[in-house]
């Protein structure tokens, strides 16, 4: 048995200096409630064999529990403990705390941590996607901080209990509503105000923005830009073009810089979806000797899909065959669809997201496909981004690429020239 409970609020909330705050309440949940630490529930979940775990992320947060069917009544009351009667311990606060701001120390030594981190902030820039956060906003949380999160935040009005597995409405809903239909909050949660495309900077013409990381014997590289929402009617035919140019194994920009270059074990294209624009970025470790190599290769595909060289009609089915082959593995359990339910109301989706799924990618044209892409990927508008060794790599992006190069730390930060 599955039963999610989801909230809309996540870390889009964090007040200024705090950023981790919903995070953190939400990791600090199970860290001891009701009166029971941390491995008191540990103990009784496996007592049960059942899994409690809770999250938060930039769109939302929740509690997740996994259980055998014959157990869902007394699992539930674990749940519920932990949803409703949190202690945040003090002292569990300070070693999360601690471990958070030793992992943050590490995410500033890794090459890709900086990539994904310093991206972020390129692209996002100050809208909630962007927003790094540092030690001063671990140290400034409190554990009134995180019931004032708790309270505010995780309430009935933000959330949705989503049940799967071997059970009927009828059979689940008396379980269900003894554990959580008194559940109240303590605060009302303030109106959802969604961040819109005015938050996110407008990219220009491209610079290469370079992290320099010492000794590195790769360089990682991550270009993109934002390219509209998953509800755009030409949606479906972007996404099969983007597998195509670079979204799988066998497309373009792979076999270009694995099979044919042999500088990188493998190189993709994605699409990051959150509250803001769908944001695509193609992202691969090269050997440091042929960084520029990879940068100049990626962005001739990009160059050749939008003129000389389109999409296939073999490509496309390729791309078509793959998405739509594997797509009803994905039901095997429960899980995804509860999750697909939870990303359909939480980004109001249509209601018919998932049953139309199949017939509209079956339905895209190659004449579609490549105007999707063209009309959304221009090489001369993308955010570069590399790390790695700027003595060895400098001059060559220089001279290949003839663009400006901006020098920034770990945290995205400008350099002094």
């Amino acid at each position: 048995m599955w039963v999610n409970l989801v909230s809309d609020r996540g870390g889009w909330t964090d007040p200024p200096g705090k950023s981790g705050l919903a995070s953190m309440t939400m990791d600090m949940l199970n860290e001891g409630a009701g009166g029971q630490s941390a491995e008191d529930l540990a103990k009784a979940g496996r007592r049960l064999g059942s899994s409690l775990g809770t999250w938060a992320g930039l769109d939302g947060a929740g509690i997740s529990l996994r259980s055998l069917r014959r157990n869902l009544g007394p699992s539930l009351d674990l749940m519920q403990t932990v949803l409703a009667t949190p202690d945040f311990p003090q002292a569990d606060l300070d070693l999360m705390r601690k471990k958070r701001i030793q992992d943050l120390k590490a995410e500033r030594d890794d090459p890709n941590d900086i990539a994904a981190r310093v991206f972020a902030r390129l692209t996002y820039g100050d809208a909630y996607a962007g927003r790094l956060t540092q030690e001063a906003d671990y140290q400034a949380i409190s554990t009134d901080d995180l019931r004032a999160w708790y309270g505010a935040n995780l309430s009935p009005a933000t959330s949705l209990l989503l049940v799967g597995g071997d059970t009927t409405m009828a059979e689940v809903l008396p379980l269900l509503e003894s554990r959580f239909g008194g559940w109240t909050a303590a605060e009302s949660a303030p109106p959802l105000a969604r961040p819109t495309l005015a938050s996110v900077p407008q990219q220009g013409p491209p610079v290469v923005y370079l992290v320099d990381k010492p000794g590195a014997a790769q360089s990682v590289l991550r270009i993109g830009a934002f390219v509209g929402e998953e509800t755009d009617p030409d949606w479906p035919a972007f996404n099969l073009a983007n597998l195509a140019v670079g979204g799988q194994f066998t497309a373009r920009i792979n076999m270009n810089l694995r099979e044919d270059k042999g500088i990188t074990y493998g190189a993709r294209t994605s699409v990051a979806h959150n509250y803001l624009p769908g944001l695509w970025y193609a992202s691969t470790s090269v050997v440091t000797p042929e960084t520029a190599t990879g940068v100049v290769e990626i962005l001739r595909e990009l160059r050749e899909a939008r003129a000389e060289r389109p999409i296939t009609a073999e490509e496309l089915d390729n791309a078509r065959g793959g998405l739509i082959g594997t797509w009803p593995l994905n039901f095997e359990s429960p899980g995804y669809l509860l999750d697909q339910t939870a990303d359909i109301l939480r980004y109001k989706l249509p209601e018919t997201w998932l049953t139309d799924f199949m017939p509209t990618y079956q339905a895209v044209t190659v004449a579609q496909a490549n105007a999707a892409f063209q009309a959304r990927v221009d090489p001369d508008q993308l955010v570069i981004l590399v790390v790695g060794d700027a003595a060895v790599i400098g001059p060559s992006l220089q001279e290949r690429l003839g663009l400006p190069i901006v020098m920034l730390n770990a945290d995205g930060a400008p350099l002094a020239p």
